[in-house]
């Protein structure tokens, strides 16, 4: 936690040899053994070697630098060194004051000055200091004082900086408040609910109190009224160091804060003196005790709870221990760490939407209230009695400000600048030219502005212009850094509609202006087994006529129309399908900047033209509610209207996509490599995911096929092996 302690005394004083064995030298920073990573040990006078003392600026930089740095993170330090000078004391005053730090002394100038020699000489030859040093240190004692502002405590005296239980249980109720990120409307809900802010009751906020929401001056003037109350306790959450910057006159590290809720704070003339005094109030944590249990309650969640609590670093009470997505094993790891009797109650990280109640003694109070999802509250009564409390919040900003598009270039200087990017390949078919990332690009996750535009992009040359395109490169939840649950909340613009995502491959079909024909393509060759797959499968499903009518279509309007190809006799993949069949997912105009029809103008056309389109699966209205739902249809028995499915393509207001691949779809997919190996490589061992039983199941039974000879009459695509599998263990 944010505490300070310097020790001050003469060389010789017992300092060091206290720290020793209170058990702070890994909290210590020594100016002795900076002076040793500065510089090598000396040779002196008379023969022997002492610390090289001839770098001394370079030395307390570096102290400080690494002061710094330890107090950005709120760690717990001790300064061990002789801190004699008021004016070294004060430089620690400054910095405590501008880190929100408590600063102790503790004292050791009351030790004997011939105690102090005595020792001195004990000592190994590398610290051992002239007697004058001591004697001189001693006579500044006398003269340089320690600031009032800074506590003295005598070596005996360090249960003083402690953090201790508090009792609170003369009160009739404990009320735990999550995360409120500026939404005010459900917070006043929950506090009119249960009569306000009444005497008898204590009350813990567990930070975060602004940011995101759009109420945000209501809940800082709500919070500027009752924080000086004694039955009010508001924790420091990772978005009040903003808030602080803000009021400070500094620039905000947060480009959201800086855009709407500064100017939201200004407009409300919010008094940034009276925040700043908040600020300063806020804890790290809270730690009682109530009717005969523990409670610790910090905004982002510890494994344990440690004996000395003020030497867990501030950061890690705020932001949590592990990482965003450890709140499971955390909050395991809390339960299983601690007595029976001790309870935890943290918010500030939720991307599973948890419930409130994680296990049998923690809970979660992150409810992404900002998005539309709810503001949770817990209540512990008489008796111990928990009551959890879930408040929908109905305002709130739906749509996060689309990204801007770059400048357009010219067909010329696309061209030019893909072929000058080495993670790009072409081919050429005639005038048209294909465009895609290359193998290297994937592998090493080299996406920019060229690389994911370049994802079966055809280009007429001769002419400058598109002749055939489909998607630009969109990727996975979780698959780059900003389609991770954390990043995506902020990225997607709701509502969001989400796709069925069938499993085939991608087909393009256009016009090719050059001959007037129908230019019908995957997404790299024309001329490829795949593109005649695409071929067989639109004359088969598409009437001639139709057929005709699509390519004058795509001619005059200078569209793409965009396929998923399932063909489960040419090329099965991991969903079954009971026959071939041809979605339509889109009709893409042949531009460099993608856009598209709408979903209900394209299944006009597609009905017109006589062909199957994309299924609209849902509209989500938030993003708790997606959260909601991403939980529910990942689920390992989850099915879609009673049928398997590859996934979801979530697509925003402004055109971004997502891609969500389902539990069945991924299981059976690393099924089908295991597979491959072990047909074609039959002494092996096989990759198989650990901890799942059907997969060692279906990896003993194809093992089994295989030492019984039966390998090379296998089939190799997964949907023909797993029905040869579940007919032999009965599943179908």
């Amino acid at each position: 936690m944010r505490v300070l302690l310097l020790t001050r005394g003469a060389p010789g004083a017992g300092k060091s040899t206290w720290i020793e064995r209170q058990g702070l030298k890994p909290y210590a920073l020594c100016p002795d053994d900076l002076r040793l990573l500065v510089a090598s040990p000396a040779m002196t006078v008379s023969g022997g070697e002492a610390i090289d003392s001839s770098n001394e600026d370079a030395v307390w930089k570096l102290l400080t630098d690494l002061l710094v740095q330890r107090m950005e993170r709120g760690d717990f330090t001790v300064i061990d060194a002789t801190n004699s000078k008021t004016a070294d004391m004060k430089k620690y005053l400054e910095l405590c004051e501008e880190y929100k730090y408590r600063i102790y002394c503790v004292d050791f100038t009351d030790v004997p000055i011939e105690t102090a020699k005595e020792r001195n000489a004990r000592r190994e030859g590398l610290k051992r200091v002239p007697d004058r040093v001591i004697e001189k240190m001693y006579a500044r004692f006398k003269t340089e004082k320690v600031s009032s502002k800074i506590p003295v405590i005598k070596p005996d005296g360090l249960d003083k900086i402690w953090l201790k239980k508090i009792d609170l249980s003369d009160y009739k109720k404990i009320h735990h408040i999550g995360d409120i990120h500026g939404c005010y409307t459900a917070l006043k809900e929950y506090l009119d609910g249960v009569g306000g802010i009444r005497d008898d009751e204590y009350y813990i906020f567990l930070g975060d109190f602004c940011d995101r929401g759009i109420e945000n001056a209501e809940v800082l003037e709500f919070l500027l009224g009752i924080y000086t109350r004694p039955n009010v306790c508001l924790l420091e959450g990772n978005h009040e160091r903003v808030l602080f910057d803000w009021a400070d006159g500094k620039a905000e590290r947060s480009k959201a804060f800086e855009l709407f809720t500064a100017p939201e704070l200004e407009r409300a003339d919010i008094d940034k003196k009276e925040v700043r005094r908040l600020y300063r109030s806020l804890r790290q944590c809270a730690y009682y005790d109530y009717c005969g249990r523990t409670y610790f309650v910090c905004h982002g969640g510890l494994s344990a709870l440690p004996e000395c609590l003020t030497k867990v670093p501030a950061k890690q009470l705020i932001d949590g221990v592990g990482s965003f997505e450890d709140v499971g094993p955390v909050s395991a790891s809390f339960l299983k760490n601690t007595p029976e009797n001790v309870y935890q109650i943290f918010g500030h990280r939720n991307p599973k939407f948890l419930p409130i109640r994680v296990n049998e003694r923690v809970y979660n109070l992150e409810g992404d209230v900002e998005f539309g999802g709810y503001l949770r509250a817990l209540q512990v009564g008489p008796g111990g009695v928990h009551t959890e409390f879930e408040i929908r919040n109905r305002v709130f900003s739906r749509n996060i400000k689309p990204v801007q598009s770059r400048p357009e270039m010219s067909v010329e200087e696309a061209v030019a600048a893909l072929r000058g990017n080495r993670y790009v390949r072409e081919k050429r078919f005639g005038n048209i030219s294909s465009f895609n990332f290359t193998d290297e690009a994937f592998g090493f996750g080299i996406w920019n502005g060229q690389t994911t535009k370049a994802r079966g992009l055809y280009i007429d040359t001769a002419r400058q212009k598109v002749a055939a395109r489909a998607y630009d490169k969109f990727f996975n939840i979780g698959e780059v850094h900003e389609t991770k649950p954390d990043r995506l909340k902020f990225r997607l613009a709701f509502p969001v509609t989400a796709y069925v995502k069938e499993n085939g491959f991608l087909g393009i079909v256009s016009c090719n202006e050059n001959d007037d024909s129908l230019f019908v393509t995957t997404k790299s060759n024309p001329d490829g087994e795949y593109a005649g797959y695409l071929g067989d499968m639109l004359r088969e499903k598409v009437s001639a006529e139709n057929l005709e009518k699509m390519k004058l279509f795509a001619r005059d309007n200078g569209v793409s129309f965009v396929f998923e190809c399932v063909d489960m006799k040419n090329d099965p993949h991991v969903i079954e399908y009971p026959e071939s069949r041809l979605y339509l997912l889109d009709i893409i105009y042949n531009d460099l900047n993608y856009h598209k029809f709408g979903y209900e103008k394209m299944c006009e056309i597609a009905d017109k033209f006589g062909l199957r389109h994309k299924e609209k699966a849902a509209v989500i209205d938030c993003w708790h509610d997606f959260a909601l739902w991403q939980n529910e249809v990942m689920k390992e028995d989850y099915q879609y209207n009673g049928r398997e499915i590859e996934g979801f393509v979530v697509e925003d207001q402004n055109g971004y996509m997502v891609k969500l691949k389902l539990w069945y779809y991924n299981f059976w997919k690393n099924m089908r490599t295991a597979a491959r190996e072990m047909i074609e490589h039959p002494g092996a061992a096989a990759r198989v995911p650990s901890n799942v039983p059907q997969a060692e199941e279906f990896c003993r039974w194809l093992k089994g096929v295989i030492d019984a000879g039966g390998g090379d009459g296998l089939p190799r695509d997964i949907c023909h092996l797993r029905r040869l599998y579940l007919n032999s263990v009965g599943g179908e």
